[in-house]
């Protein structure tokens, strides 16, 4: 239970799902020959944002709401949503090859600043159970 804290949930919620969004896009740049394919797109900072927002409002109440924080973050959804917006091709596949490798690579970096945020949290987390036994 001492991991489970509400910044360890936000910052493996976060890493769910940007590990879904370049599964994604992955997917998305793998079709961008397959007529008819429609992108996917992750959705996932906004439910994030309104579950910090509902937290923040309940805790300063007078206690209603959620007794488990940790879980109410990690109960936020994911949302896959297929782009319906309309293609310039000719076969319907609505695939932006360089949007795509755009949005992997920032995805990319955002996985790699929340690993280490999450090293970095558990390395925090370390230091002081072991400097506390001194």
């Amino acid at each position: 239970m001492i991991g489970n804290s509400i910044a360890s949930a936000l910052i493996q919620k976060a890493l769910d799902g940007t590990w879904q969004r370049q599964k994604a896009i992955a997917a998305n740049i793998a079709n961008h020959e397959t007529p008819g394919y429609k992108a996917v797109k992750v959705s996932f900072e906004e439910a994030l944002e309104n579950e910090v927002k509902r937290l923040g409002t309940t805790s300063m109440s007078n206690g209603s709401g959620n007794n488990d924080p940790y879980m109410s973050i990690q109960n936020s959804r994911i949302r896959f949503l297929t782009d319906q917006s309309g293609s310039e091709r000719a076969d319907g596949n609505n695939v932006n090859l360089e949007s795509e490798n755009i949005d992997m690579a920032k995805t990319q970096i955002q996985y790699q600043y929340l690993t280490r945020a999450m090293t970095d949290f558990y390395s925090r987390l370390r230091y002081a159970i072991s400097e506390g036994k001194r």
